[in-house]
């Protein structure tokens, strides 16, 4: 598996890319698909991990483009048609994604479930860490070929941070997501919705809201 990392819009979120071979799963669609310079692949899946304007803004793009599904929490989901719920009408734009939304109802999932024909090993699974949103949830991959754990957290966990409360979030919520971190793997590899990369162990020693 290959990480690309697309770091995009007013607030630079990042977008992944998990190549695996010439096919992909997208996770926060918030880059003109232009813009990665990506030739030759085909997305299988996209996911969010939660329903904010800025890490969904091109998901309709992409999923045309593809034809391939898009996946989030059901209590996010109605954030995606919505300015006012996505909070883009906080930022004086209008985001409103039109594409049908699956949403995410099972806590497990296998390449094979995501659309890919690729003989590489992983479990998918989907974390609900509510607090940033309702719906936040972090996507942690468990690759067994590569002996590695690789979670993508959203806006949930920063390095050194965590996201927000105060756009449709709850303090109560994302203090006990952070407990729900804290018993996790140090090992763990965290990609988050923006900044850099980071592990659980480190956060665990140097983040103050941990």
């Amino acid at each position: 598996m290959k990480i690309l990392c697309f770091p995009y819009g007013l607030a630079y979120a990042n977008m992944y890319v998990l190549c695996f071979g010439n096919e992909a799963i997208v996770i926060d669609p918030c880059c003109p698909w232009e813009e990665t310079g990506l030739s030759g692949i085909s997305v299988k899946s996209v996911l969010c991990t939660h329903g904010h304007f800025d890490h969904i803004a091109e998901a309709d793009d992409i999923v045309s483009r593809f034809s391939c599904p898009l996946y989030i929490s059901g209590n996010d989901r109605d954030m995606l048609p919505d300015p006012v719920k996505n909070h883009s009408m906080s930022f004086g734009i209008r985001v409103a994604v039109v594409s049908p939304a699956l949403s995410i109802s099972k806590d497990h999932f296998s390449p094979a479930e995501l659309g890919l024909s690729s003989s590489e090993a992983f479990d998918l699974q989907v974390i609900p860490t509510p607090g940033h949103t309702s719906g936040s949830v972090c996507f942690l991959f468990d690759v067994s070929s590569e002996h590695r754990k690789i979670m993508f957290t959203g806006d949930m966990l920063f390095k050194r941070g965590i996201g927000r409360t105060d756009l449709g979030g709850s303090d109560l919520q994302m203090h006990d997501s952070i407990e729900l971190l804290k018993s996790m793997d140090d090992e763990i590899k965290c990609f988050p919705g923006h900044g850099s990369e980071t592990d659980l162990g480190s956060e665990k020693r140097s983040n103050p809201f941990f």
